[in-house]
């Protein structure tokens, strides 16, 4: 997923919830991986397998403290560099409505 001219990377925030940014879609593949769309650019990004199966475990458990430098981690700082997905500090989400 990286490519040559992507800017650099900076180490994700942990520990963090992430999920997909608004307009993107994750599609899953039957002969494994995944893609992921941006239905307002159609921008593409193929993952293989490895790379599918760690954007599962950070968009379900999200990305704690240990895993920062590790290979998720560094996918999870690529994908948020690349405005694939999207952060927040773990906690309560405020009420819908609510601007706190």
């Amino acid at each position: 997923m990286t490519t040559p001219d992507a800017p650099p990377r900076t180490p994700a925030p942990v520990p963090a919830v992430l999920r997909l940014a608004p307009h993107v879609t994750l599609t899953r593949l039957p002969y494994g991986g995944a893609v992921l769309l941006n239905t307002v650019t159609l921008a593409l990004a193929e993952c293989g397998e490895p790379q599918a199966a760690a954007l599962d475990g950070l968009l379900a458990s999200g990305l704690p403290p240990s895993d920062r430098e590790s290979p998720p981690g560094r996918l999870a700082a690529e994908l948020l560099a690349t405005g694939w997905l999207t952060a927040r500090p773990p906690g309560p989400r405020p009420a819908a409505g609510h601007q706190g």
